[in-house]
């Protein structure tokens, strides 16, 4: 199994401030912060450049995480790629809706949603990962800020932006998006779970 060279670092160059903040930077710092105050496990839909740091983060927190991805060829790659999953790291290659059929969690500290890109499939994401959240925990929603109309399409950032628009309106969600300067440019919006908001 090798090491892809630009993994190798990675974590701890965004870390230290030195490298990331324009891709997945910010949800490092942020997952990091959320697993010291908050108990519970992580849950990540759709794996990518993202899995190398929440699993870094179940290792230094010492919690379990739930990676589901649906491409069988880029599990194989990842699983085969040293510094996309550690050792707390559980894979499963499944549809979101089959992972949520089959398995119950255990409470979720934090979840970061990156999977399907249609407004329903990540509704639905979004309100099955609800349901093991901890009181204080946060989920994590990427793709919610479309630069411009081009990128409205499934295999860019998709109708995505539509659940970031109704969770705004809810008055009872606490939820903050940034625009620009992390997550590729576009959009990672996170939402703080608390009693009541549903």
């Amino acid at each position: 199994m090798s090491e892809h060279p630009e993994l190798k670092n990675l974590y701890n160059e965004v870390i230290s401030g030195k490298y990331g903040w324009n891709r997945w930077g910010l949800l490092g710092v942020l997952c990091d912060y959320v697993l010291t105050f908050h108990k519970g496990d992580l849950l990540e839909i759709g794996c990518g450049e993202s899995s190398i740091f929440l699993s870094k983060l179940a290792e230094k927190h010492n919690r379990v995480c739930y990676h589901i991805e649906y491409s069988k060829s880029g599990v194989y790659n990842m699983q085969n790629t040293l510094g996309y999953f550690g050792k707390n790291s559980v894979v499963y290659n499944v549809k979101s809706d089959e992972f949520f059929e089959w398995e119950k969690p255990t409470s979720l500290a934090l979840a970061f949603i990156d999977g399907d890109h249609t407004y329903e499939q990540v509704k639905k994401d979004y309100y099955n990962v609800l349901k093991y959240m901890e009181k204080g925990g946060y989920i994590f929603l990427h793709d919610t800020c479309p630069p411009d109309e081009s990128w409205k399409v499934e295999w860019k950032c998709g109708t995505v932006y539509q659940l970031r628009q109704e969770i705004e309106e809810h008055s009872g969600v606490l939820s903050f998006t940034f625009k620009e300067q992390t997550a590729f440019g576009v959009g990672l919006t996170m939402v703080r779970v608390e009693d009541g908001c549903y």
